[in-house]
């Protein structure tokens, strides 16, 4: 046993410290391409004091403290690069108060998004969220990464709905940032700040979320079209027609083949889809031939359709999307997957050359997501050594970025982009974002090599 195991047993207790090989091995990794790293102990507090001992005690120590949520994550964000404490708040997953007079919401960071999905709506209430691991990701990995989902495009990103938190910093200093009303100016918007920091500048123990009122019960209008750039320009068409559906995700002809299931099959024949989801649709079948018309009326009409207005149909379809990604890792002996945005208008472009830069290096590529934000899922699979995967990524890169987007849509930086990050900012900006860095974690002890590194 280490001294750091000896000092977090006596300080905190063996019901919050574990040296369990299972759950070292279980915290060493995340869902990205990110080698495992094995941290050294594994933390699980059961309320906000014994993380804020936790962080005390790293400032004092001078231990590497990696928070983590589910580990969902696509970057390497609760990966441990360099050892130290695990700090998993798995066991902190209540849903404190769901508030349907002041449309709001408290829980903890370990509460799942589905779970929050689901009390706001027996309240008759909405969270909008929907990132594709919403029965599994956390509420605080959310929050870090400012997770995003198909829903995103009508109802915005999970920023859009933080109101306030309660944050930890490195020396034990707990406070709360934000508010409970909607509207709130005063000071600095530290809780926008920490949104997307991905754990870098403090952890959450209770954070506090935006309710909507209920939509009406959605259906789902899949349309089908020749290529995938024709469903990219119909999307195009329904903005310009001011048509917002819920959700318009875009998949590819690979992505359709890897998400047929024994309840969803997709068109044999289409180059591409568009997943609609359309409020009231359920009730109201006939909202979808509004979507069709101006399709029709611009000349990019689907060249078929299916309406799953019914939840089972409309159920079996999104988990199909949501499961593309496993799917397609089955089925080939290698894949790398980035997740880039655009300008919504440049999505054709982008997708051409996807498949040139695929194409040239002898891979196979997979295009699909939240066209409607301009945020592709890139996906390159192989069945060889995977070899020019690093070559198609940066390219990937390299054109997002002359197309005027960014390097991340959702997932964030992680371990994995952060070498990218200056071809995307200028060098002012990162000093400032260094600045920000060294203020909330001086000596750099959070969640050290994401983003970026402050480590003295």
């Amino acid at each position: 046993m280490t001294r750091l195991d000896q000092l977090l047993l006596r300080e905190l207790g063996p019901d919050v410290v574990s040296l369990d090989q299972d759950l070292l091995r279980d915290c060493s990794h995340d869902e990205s391409e990110q080698e495992a790293v094995m941290p050294d102990v594994v933390v699980t507090p059961a309320d906000p004091l014994q993380v804020e001992i936790l962080l005390r005690l790293a400032a004092e120590h001078r231990f590497f403290v990696t928070p983590r949520g589910a580990g969902t994550g696509k970057s390497g964000g609760s990966v441990p690069m360099r050892g130290g404490v695990s700090l998993s708040f798995h066991r902190m997953d209540a849903i404190l108060e769901v508030d349907p007079e002041n449309l709001l919401a408290v829980v903890e960071p370990g509460a799942t998004c589905e779970r929050l999905q689901q009390a706001a709506w027996d309240a008759g209430l909405f969270y909008p969220p929907d990132p594709a691991s919403l029965a599994t990701c956390s509420l605080g990995g959310n929050v870090a990464e400012n997770a995003g989902g198909p829903r995103a495009f009508r109802y915005g990103v999970t920023r859009e709905y933080v109101l306030g938190l309660e944050a930890v910093r490195i020396g034990g200093q707990r406070f709360d940032v934000g508010h409970r009303p909607v509207k709130g100016v005063s000071g600095y918007d530290l809780t926008a700040l920490l949104t997307g920091s991905e754990g870098t500048l403090a952890v959450f123990s209770k954070l506090i979320f935006k309710l909507i009122p209920q939509p009406k019960a959605p259906g789902l209008l899949i349309l089908y079209f020749p290529s995938v750039h024709e469903a990219v320009r119909a999307v195009t068409v329904l903005v310009q027609n001011q048509l917002f559906p819920m959700a318009l995700e875009l998949l590819d002809r690979r992505s359709l083949d890897a998400a047929r299931t024994e309840t969803f099959s997709p068109s044999s024949i289409a180059g591409g889809a568009l997943f609609c989801e359309l409020e009231g649709l359920a009730d109201a079948p006939h909202l979808a031939q509004g979507v069709l018309d101006a399709l029709a009326r611009a000349g990019a009409a689907p060249s078929d359709h299916v309406l799953a207005a019914d939840p089972v149909t409309a159920g079996a379809a999104w988990n199909a999307r949501r499961d593309v990604s496993s799917r397609l890792k089955a089925l080939h002996a290698r894949k790398i997957s980035e997740d880039v945005a655009v300008p919504r208008a440049l999505l054709p472009e982008l997708v051409l050359g996807i498949r040139e830069i695929a194409g040239e290096l002898g891979l196979e590529s997979a295009c699909y997501g939240h066209a409607g934000d301009g945020n592709l899922h890139v996906n390159f699979l192989t069945d060889g050594d995977g070899a020019a995967f690093a070559t198609a990524v940066e390219r990937l890169f390299r054109l997002t970025l002359l197309l005027g987007g960014t390097l991340s849509g959702e997932h964030g930086i992680g371990t994995l982009k952060r070498r990218f990050l200056p071809a995307e900012h200028a060098p002012a900006v990162l000093d400032m974002f260094m600045a920000v860095k060294r203020a909330w974690d001086p000596d750099g002890l959070l969640n050290p090599g994401k983003v970026l590194d402050s480590v003295p």
